[in-house]
């Protein structure tokens, strides 16, 4: 196990080492960006110690340093991100394992249909649709932005529902409900896609640990089906699941970008269109640099996640 670890490190690093290639050549496309009697290799040089540093630069708009307004955006996608993948989980998770179960039953093949369209909808279709929708029924939910405008927050971790747990403000409650209705509405939108591939990751999964030769073991010596679950089905049905759900958490991530200018989210996603907008190479090359970092963390994680809860890697420890 320890030498995967390091070398998914390695291939990390030579990862990192391209995207910032690719953040650099954006910033050589910025007509305010005179390298002609300059060398573009040091130049480079100089952008990676940077990087290494945490400098990301400046805006060219408002002047402020980006790495800070990355900071201050990135929490409002991550929440998004958080209570989607929740959702999914939350609903996904029994599903799933409802329809291996059942899978030779009429409910159970329709859940395996209903799971095999899970990224077919366009989701940036579907968060107008439903968003149109809760506004024509005047649901409570029909909101946009991250908090209602009455309300004002002192940004403190940047996470407004942790934001408004440490307030002290007379109308908490409120603050926190309207936190929660402009929450719901696009974490449906994502989880609705998210929920039917957790299900059919964790069926499939399910399926395959109940064809094998230990569950014949289990049933002929008399163990119930609940102990079959519990120790069999869901000990080799769940770790495996990691690394599909931190990919699915990247594929929430990506499409949250997609929608967070819908539903006017101050997060990564609207920011980096803004500064797409005004052609702020500075801010498209930051962004581009600490989302690719974001999704290598997450994978590297998931990669150690797995190792760790996964019985058949742990004997890698003792090679």
């Amino acid at each position: 196990m320890l030498g995967q670890f390091i070398r998914k490190i390695l291939l990390t690093a030579i990862t990192l080492l391209i995207l910032s290639l690719i953040s650099y050549v954006i910033l050589l496309r910025d007509p305010l960006n005179d390298f002609a009697d300059s060398n573009i290799v040091m130049r480079y040089v100089y952008y990676l110690t940077a990087l290494v540093q945490g400098d990301l630069g400046i805006s060219y708009i408002s002047g402020e340093p980006l790495t800070a307004q990355i900071l201050a955006v990135f929490p409002a996608t991550l929440s998004l991100c958080l209570s989607a993948l929740l959702l999914a989980l939350v609903l996904g998770l029994p599903l799933g394992l409802f329809a291996a179960q059942f899978q030779h039953t009429t409910l159970g093949k329709l859940l395996t249909t209903l799971g095999s369209f899970s990224f077919v909808f366009p989701v940036f279709w579907l968060a107008a649709l439903l968003l149109y929708y809760a506004s024509v029924n005047q649901w409570e939910i029909a909101a946009v932005g991250d908090l209602h405008p009455i309300y004002e927050i002192r940004p403190l971790t940047g996470f407004k529902l942790v934001d408004i747990s440490l307030s002290e403000s007379d109308y908490q409650l409120k603050m926190m409900q309207s936190a929660l209705h402009h929450l719901a509405l696009p974490s449906l939108v994502l989880g609705i896609p998210a929920t039917l591939e957790v299900m059919r990751l964790t069926q499939n999964r399910a399926i395959y640990v109940m064809k094998q030769s230990y569950m014949r073991v289990a049933l002929t010596r008399g163990w119930s089906s609940f102990k079959i679950w519990r120790t069999h089905v869901l000990g080799n049905t769940l770790p495996a699941l990691v690394p599909l759900i931190a990919h699915l958490f990247t594929v929430i991530f990506a499409f949250e970008i997609l929608i967070e200018n819908i539903f006017s989210i101050s997060g990564i996603g609207r920011w980096l269109i803004n500064a797409l907008m005004v052609q702020d190479y500075n801010a498209i090359s930051a962004a581009s640099m600490a989302i690719g970092i974001f999704v290598l963390s997450i994978n590297l994680l998931s990669g150690l996640m797995t190792t760790l809860l996964d019985p058949a890697k742990k004997k890698d420890w003792y090679v």
